[in-house]
C-alpha cells in the first residue's frame, strides 16, 4: 500500500522553532560525544527502519510530548 506523504509545508503553524534552537540541535547531533553518538545512531536507525511518513509522525509526536512536559 502506497501512502500519501505527509505535507510538511502546508496548513496552520502549530510549533515554531527559532534558528538558535535548530542550530543547537544540529550542533548536538554533530558533536563527538556520547549524546551526539546516540542521536546519530537513532536517526540512522529510524531512517533505515521507517518510512518518511513514519519518521515525520515520530518527529511530531516527540516534539508534542516535549512541549507538553516542558520544564520551562
Amino acid at each position: 500500500m502506497v501512502m500519501k506523504p505527509i505535507d510538511l509545508t502546508g496548513g496552520k503553524s502549530v510549533y515554531c522553532f527559532n534558528q538558535q534552537q535548530l542550530d543547537g540541535a544540529f550542533n548536538l547531533y554533530k558533536e563527538s560525544s556520547p549524546s551526539g553518538e546516540r542521536i546519530r545512531a537513532e536517526v540512522e536507525r529510524l531512517e533505515a527502519a521507517c518510512s518518511r511518513n513514519e519518521q515525520a509522525a515520530i518527529a511530531f509526536v516527540l516534539i508534542d510530548h516535549l512541549n507538553k512536559t516542558s520544564e520551562f
